[in-house]
């Protein structure tokens, strides 16, 4: 094939995918991977047949724990795109070396899903005295939403929900079928409200860290819920109508009782304080000693007080939940306006998105407060804020010059306002670089990406106890004679130069990359880019079937450097599409060493 049917043949395949960011302009002088002989590949290379066609590839490779993802197009029974996990072992995969090339044949069966019966038995009986003189509503009559939430083997792979509705089993009970990739999954069982009763339905019902096999007939019976119930203390001058009280998982923070909403009555003009009742109902089906579950207090949308934790084994004495005492005498302090504006270093405002987090509310080390708000047209925002210490970030809107601005804020009770806090918007960074093919050639017209790491996994009380930032914002750009140059917030990035598809070159990966946080850091890369590992082969569905257009996206696990996190985390490394027969040509890079 000519050098010029080669590049109208890969455009063609960049046209037909929704990968591909090549402008035309540039398709004829972006660079393509053929070879006649072996020579032409230099130390480490050979040529070799690449789906009909001759390329150079790599002979050794590094791939340990190459995953592939398979996601066919949506399915119409569950509403989304099905999610395929197959493990990639060193017996199908890439050998350590091979002086053939390292282009090797596996064909991708998407196993069959694994079918879950269920059948569901909730004890309990609901809306007595609210349904105009009928019978109580028994447990078993409310249909149920069901939700699969599946856990990734490796932190980072994308993780993905399935759910459906059950329905009556005939007997008293509910019932429910649902055809999901077998895996680890987070179940949650959230009965729904009925014509007849909506204001007393059961809890839902947690299931976490289900091993779902291929077949798995599973019954679920559950007796009366047990119920929190007790009284919580409120300051003189705070009223809590409408407040939500809950109990959620430590870990996830699902949801596992009803949501009562408080109502307060009018208070005694002689008392300091207010008693408001409280009684919900809950299952607990985990019994972990370490995983007690969490009561939170919320207020009203809007209004600016703290969400509030207890943990429920510290309060519930020989493992009763009733005559609870809580209190918020130690959140007695009135909110204070805080005022400020976001600026550049010249003093012009920048609109921003803004978010202000606590690390410490005064007196109440189990509250949390966080605000998410944008700044008007001239950088000023403003909010009412409990007393104590708060970490503010601030991230510009529409303006990739500026970068995010990280700032404490830390106030007592006061009537007066904590105003002119004068936030700096810092100039953004500058990510530059340059990239040459494995000869030298250089790398026109491939897509670059600095995708935003993410940080490592933390339990829901963690998360909502310590301040979190607003992840630095994805940037990209094309290369240009061989250069690329993007604006960048500071941060860590899971950076990829990605060749035009059909190009037979592999994605250039760089995971965990470090930017600067100093104002209008430039961060300069020198890149060379290897010659491909190969997979090729057909992808077919559970029945044996070819399938056409369904996305095959690899992951590798890549070990954390850093002290405090030595977590492995899925990094993505390549993507393809199969074609209308079914087939798949999918380059990699041979190791995330170089």
């Amino acid at each position: 094939m000519s050098s010029r049917s080669v590049v109208c043949a890969a455009l063609l395949a960049c046209l037909t995918s929704v990968a591909c960011g090549i402008p035309l302009e540039m398709a004829d002088s972006a660079p393509m991977n053929a070879c006649d002989r072996s020579v032409e590949c230099g130390p480490g290379a050979t040529c070799a047949d690449v789906s009909g066609q001759r390329a150079c590839v790599s002979t050794s490779a590094n791939l340990d724990g190459l995953i592939l993802e398979i996601r066919p197009r949506a399915s119409p029974e569950l509403g989304a795109e099905v999610s395929h996990l197959l493990a990639i072992d060193a017996a199908s995969g890439f050998p350590p070396h091979d002086p053939g090339g390292q282009v090797h044949s596996v064909d991708l069966t998407i196993p069959m899903p694994a079918r879950v019966e269920a059948t569901v038995r909730l004890g309990g009986s609901y809306c007595e005295g609210l349904t105009g003189g009928q019978l109580p509503v028994t447990g078993g009559q409310f249909p149920l939403k069901v939700e699969f939430r599946r856990i990734a083997p490796i932190l980072g792979l994308p993780t993905q929900t399935y759910s459906t509705l059950s329905e009556p089993n005939g007997e008293g009970g509910q019932r429910f079928q649902i055809e999901i990739p077998a895996g680890d999954y987070h179940i949650s069982l959230t009965p729904q409200a009925r014509a007849d009763c909506r204001d007393d339905i059961p809890p839902p019902i947690f299931l976490p860290n289900q091993v779902v096999p291929e077949q798995w007939t599973l019954g679920i019976n559950a007796e009366a819920p047990s119920v929190l119930q007790g009284s919580l203390q409120v300051p003189e001058g705070v009223r809590v109508d409408g407040w939500k009280l809950d109990l959620v998982d430590p870990v996830t923070g699902s949801v596992l009782s009803q949501v009562g909403l408080l109502q307060q009555a009018e208070p005694d003009p002689q008392a300091t304080a207010t008693q408001v009742k409280f009684s919900l109902k809950f299952y607990w089906a985990d019994k972990d000693k370490d995983r007690s579950p969490l009561i939170r207090l919320r207020p009203k949308d809007g209004e600016p007080r703290p969400t509030v934790y207890w943990d429920l084994a510290a309060l519930a004495l020989q493992g009763s939940t009733g005559n609870l005492d809580l209190s918020l005498l130690q959140l007695d302090a009135a909110a204070r306006r805080v005022e400020g504006q976001t600026l550049d270093a010249a003093g012009n405002p920048v609109l921003s998105a803004v978010r202000i987090q606590s690390a410490v509310i005064d007196r109440a080390p189990t509250a949390a407060y966080k605000l998410d708000t944008e700044t008007d047209a001239n950088g000023l925002f403003r909010a009412d804020l409990p007393p104590g210490e708060y970490v503010l970030f601030a991230q510009p809107i529409n303006d990739t010059t500026k970068a995010a601005a990280k700032q404490t804020l830390k106030f007592a009770a006061s009537d007066d306002c904590y105003c002119g806090q004068s936030v700096i918007i810092p100039e953004a960074g500058t990510l530059t670089g340059r990239v040459q093919g494995p000869m030298g050639e250089l790398m026109d017209g491939a897509s670059v990406f600095a995708v935003p790491s993410r940080g490592q996994v933390t339990a829901y009380i963690g998360q909502v106890l310590t301040p979190e930032p607003l992840l630095p914002r994805q940037a990209s750009g094309v290369l240009r004679d061989g250069t690329f140059s993007i604006g960048i917030d500071p941060g860590e990035f899971d950076f990829s130069v990605r060749p035009m598809p059909g190009s037979a070159y592999p994605w250039l990966v760089r995971p965990r990359l470090a930017v600067s946080a100093m104002d209008a850091a430039v961060t300069d890369l020198e890149l060379a880019m290897s010659y491909p590992a190969v997979l090729q082969g057909v992808v077919r569905d559970a029945s044996g079937a070819r399938l056409g257009d369904a996305a095959v996206v690899a992951w590798l696990p890549v070990q954390s450097t850093t002290a405090r996190d030595t977590a492995a985390r899925g990094i993505q490394i390549g993507e393809t599409r199969s074609a209308a027969d079914g087939s798949y040509v999918l380059p990699l890079p041979p190791s995330m060493s170089r």
